[in-house]
């Protein structure tokens, strides 16, 4: 029995209903511009060399939200490609999806949101930084997001059943459109062969202050993906830092 060998997470570069997952998938524990996903706004002038030193600021709007409308994801400091499905909306289902090998012996559920950095030291809700181990799209705003996180996100399923089923999404939306708001204290568990509560509400991903874990343990050696999509939004409230904020996104489990 052991950890899985490899997780990565794999981005969809084709379209909702014939998807294409072949492009190198990003890897665990990104440094120097290599293995991460960025934000960007379709206005900007990001393009796929573009250096994550040189990624172009997102302006924030002047009142209210909006929302991040472009994902992108660099394999290495100056090669990357445009998440095509990724638009910010709930309209498209095969977004990104965690690979998982076939090592692996899990003992709980996956549980997975979104952290300041690797200290995972839960936000501080509703604070805008500066202050040690925050940040401001995990923070969330006392006002635009009502201190949830600025970024929700959607699962389906467990990914695997603990009968050993893949679980995979059909193409189209993605339960209820969120709003700068959504979010729930807690965990909110995923619905077995479904989005979120049945494809309902999506939740705020916020350190593990509110988070989502999956409904079932997943089927022990056996190879799988686990789907999912977020909507990320900028509030003019937000502080800004010099080059820009970087976040981390955890999965966490126990195993044999």
């Amino acid at each position: 029995m052991s950890d899985y060998t490899t997780i990565n997470t794999q981005y969809n570069t084709g379209t909702d209903a014939s998807p294409t997952w072949t492009g190198t998938a990003i890897a665990l524990s990104g440094t120097s511009g290599a293995n991460e996903f960025r934000m960007a706004l379709s206005t900007g002038s990001q393009t796929t060399t573009t250096p994550s030193a040189s990624w172009p600021y997102m302006a924030l709007p002047v009142s209210s939200t909006t929302v991040v409308d472009q994902l992108w994801a660099f394999t290495t400091n100056t090669s990357g490609s445009q998440v095509a499905t990724y638009d910010g909306t709930r309209g498209k289902a095969r977004v990104l999806r965690y690979n998982f090998d076939n090592t692996g012996t899990p003992i709980s559920a996956m549980q997975v949101s979104f952290f300041a950095n690797s200290t995972h030291t839960n936000p501080s809700a509703g604070t805008q930084p500066p202050g040690t181990n925050n940040d401001t799209f995990t923070n969330g705003t006392s006002g635009e997001t009502s201190s949830k996180s600025a970024i929700k996100g959607n699962f389906y399923g467990s990914g695997l059943t603990a009968g050993g089923s893949q679980e995979t999404p059909s193409a189209g939306t993605v339960g209820t459109a969120p709003t700068a708001t959504t979010g729930t204290s807690g965990a909110v568990t995923t619905t077995a062969g479904n989005w979120l509560n049945a494809a309902g509400a999506w939740q705020d991903l916020a350190g593990f202050n509110d988070y989502v874990i999956g409904v079932a343990i997943p089927a022990a050696v056996t190879a799988f993906n686990w789907y999912f999509t977020l909507v990320i939004y900028l509030a003019a409230s937000m502080t800004t830092q010099a080059g820009g904020w970087v976040i981390t996104q955890t999965l966490q489990y126990s195993y044999a």
